[in-house]
């Protein structure tokens, strides 16, 4: 009885040790399975193996944590080890239908605006998780980081301080300049850079660094430095992409509508984290315009980066020379990335205009600004109507300020220069019938029809903005002989613009130039001819150019923006002219019967040519 007992008790016991052997293998076999899926080899589509894959195999999100961990080794400076992993390039981002426009920003009207021209940053920035542990020099930039907060940020340094904060994160705190022996050849290559910031137009005082001389130890105090650098490397490329002057138009002159070209942040340090030569990548923030760089090379060869002592309040005392090449470095840091393919670039200090057709002028030609008290504004807008035969809507400004007072008096100026009054909806008044001491001009419109007389002669180049100022035709050639053109009431006179037609609208429409020949001498009134393709109206103002042999043409600082721009980088802000607000609306209370009695009696005289008439009748030409 004992015997058979024993017998039984070791046969339940044999069975129930192979039912659980049984059991363990089947819950293990799946897991062995998922491992073999995620494994992917050299030659195998990433998308294979995975039913997610496949169902959307550029989705980020369908791949396991286990394959992209296979896929990529981070370095100890954020980049990827290109021997494990094959990086996928990046898709070029589309064009922006409205780059080269000033409000751009991004802002930018700069308009405005992609800046297709900056440099690309890399995916393979990013480090490994961060471990459980952190080494003793990642925990002290964790808490450095920690520890900086600011309530006087400005809306840019807000973004900069976040993106910095954001990197490290990424990367689980490695640093990028310093290891725990201090700085590493990086660290010391991007130290180098900054201290060499003269070299193009900056100020390497702006930019702080750590004390070579007194390395530091111990990761608090390597931490500082780290972030030290950092936020010096973000710095410079703010003020690369002309980040001194932020706001032109507030800060300046209302005229100067141009913003900064700044680069995000993150993309800033994105390419640091990723560049083998990271010191190279911050250089490259800088205008990649051919000007640009002539420029720089003029300002080195006049001394620009070896100026004299510093003068009172920390920045540099350089010649005159030198200050005019860096005033003309710092526009081009407001200029579009992308100028367009086929752009109209008008220099005002210049009275030139240049058309540029894949990076070469195909065309040049004189033009008339505007006076010295009724400016050119500057700024790019895209080419929206060609208008053919147009009519003329007189400025707001002209007609309170010269035809309310000639209405006070009779309305010679409407007689005499075959001018209409409008409606807002377009329907024509007998302006006689008004009484204008009680009613107010700017609840009209005053039109010029096409014809003999019209100030805008042939053509009209219309790229709307703020400004209402646009280029066109003049029937008064005489304006082209003189030397400093500022005689219009601030829109572009052309001296040929019909040549300039032929050219943007055979680039846009295919027309010859007799289709718009007959267009012009029989088409219809006021013909808007809308424009499909992207052609950027650059109105700039550069007193410097170079030319390809180095040589450089000065022009006249006629409006003072270089002036303004130049005690700007000085730091003499309190030194600084604004002027008026040309933006701000007529005075409210302002009374034409004041300017009618005190504008001297008109002279009764037949005109000598279409130019004395618009001299008698606006003061000089529009």
């Amino acid at each position: 009885m004992t015997v058979r007992f024993d017998f039984l008790s070791a046969a339940l016991l044999s069975l129930s040790l192979v039912c659980t052997s049984a059991q363990a293998q089947e819950t293990r076999t799946p897991a062995v399975k998922v491992l073999q899926t995620a494994q992917v080899t050299p030659d195998q589509d990433a998308s294979e193996g995975t039913d997610s894959a496949e169902e959307n195999p550029a989705s980020p999100e369908s791949e396991s944590p286990t394959s992209e961990t296979t896929k990529t080794t981070s370095q100890p400076d954020g980049s990827t080890d290109k021997s494990t992993a094959e990086q996928k390039p990046e898709e070029p981002a589309a064009d922006d239908a409205t780059a080269g426009t000033d409000n751009q920003p991004k802002d930018s009207q700069q308009g405005a605006d992609t800046n297709s021209g900056q440099p690309a940053a890399a995916d393979t920035a990013a480090a490994p998780p961060e471990p459980a542990t952190l080494s003793p020099l990642a925990s002290a930039i964790k808490q450095a980081l920690a520890d900086t907060t600011s309530k006087s940020d400005d809306e840019q340094a807000k973004k900069e301080r976040e993106a910095i904060a954001a990197l490290y994160e990424k990367r689980s705190y490695a640093p990028l300049w310093v290891d725990d022996n201090g700085l590493t050849q990086n660290g010391k290559d991007i130290i180098a850079a900054l201290q060499d910031a003269n070299s193009y137009g900056l100020e390497a005082s702006d930019f702080a660094v750590p004390k070579t001389e007194f390395p530091s130890t111990g990761p608090a105090a390597l931490a500082a430095d780290e972030l030290m650098l950092t936020r010096s490397a973000v710095l410079y490329a703010r003020y690369a992409r002309g980040g001194r002057i932020m706001e032109p138009a507030e800060m300046l002159n209302s005229n100067l509508d141009r913003k900064p070209q700044l680069l995000d942040p993150n993309d800033v340090l994105a390419g640091l984290a990723a560049a083998s030569a990271p010191a190279e990548y911050l250089v490259s923030t800088h205008p990649k315009h051919p000007q640009f760089e002539k420029l720089r090379q003029a300002f080195l060869a006049a001394g620009g980066a070896k100026a004299g002592s510093e003068a009172k309040g920390g920045k540099r005392v350089m010649s005159s020379a030198a200050k005019r090449l860096r005033a003309n470095m710092e526009e081009w840091r407001w200029m579009h990335d992308d100028m367009g393919e086929l752009y109209v670039f008008n220099n005002i200090p210049e009275f030139m205009q240049y058309v540029y057709k894949d990076g070469k002028v195909i065309r040049k030609e004189r033009i008339v600004a505007g006076m010295l008290d009724k400016q050119s504004s500057i700024f790019t807008r895209n080419l929206k109507y060609v208008v053919l035969r147009p009519k003329w809507r007189v400025p707001e400004s002209i007609m309170v300020n010269e035809l309310w007072p000639s209405l006070l008096k009779g309305g010679g100026l409407m007689r005499e220069y075959g001018l209409q009054l409008e409606t807002k909806d377009g329907r024509v008044l007998d302006w006689r019938k008004i009484d204008w001491t009680k009613d107010d001009i700017r609840n009209y419109y005053v039109m010029q029809p096409p014809g003999r007389k019209s100030v805008l002669g042939v053509v009209k180049f219309s790229f709307p903005s703020q400004h209402t100022i646009f280029m066109h035709d003049t029937p008064d050639k005489w304006m082209f002989r003189q030397a400093q053109r500022t005689l219009s009431h601030g829109c572009l006179r052309v001296q040929n613009p019909v040549e300039l037609a032929d050219i943007i609208l055979d680039y846009d429409k295919g027309w010859d130039k007799a289709k718009i020949a007959e267009l012009i001498r029989s088409g219809p009134l006021n013909n808007e001819v809308a424009m499909e393709k992207r052609i950027p109206i650059h109105l700039a103002y550069f007193t410097a150019w170079v030319e390809d042999n180095g040589k450089v043409r000065a022009f006249p600082d006629i409006y003072g923006h270089e002036r303004r721009i130049t005690q700007a980088l000085d730091g003499q802000w309190d030194k600084i002219k604004k002027g008026r607000n040309h933006l701000a609306p007529p005075q409210p209370n302002f009374n034409p019967k004041a300017v009618a009695s005190s504008a001297p009696a008109r002279q009764k005289r037949q005109p000598r040519s279409t130019g004395d008439i618009i001299s008698d009748m606006f003061g000089l030409s529009f």
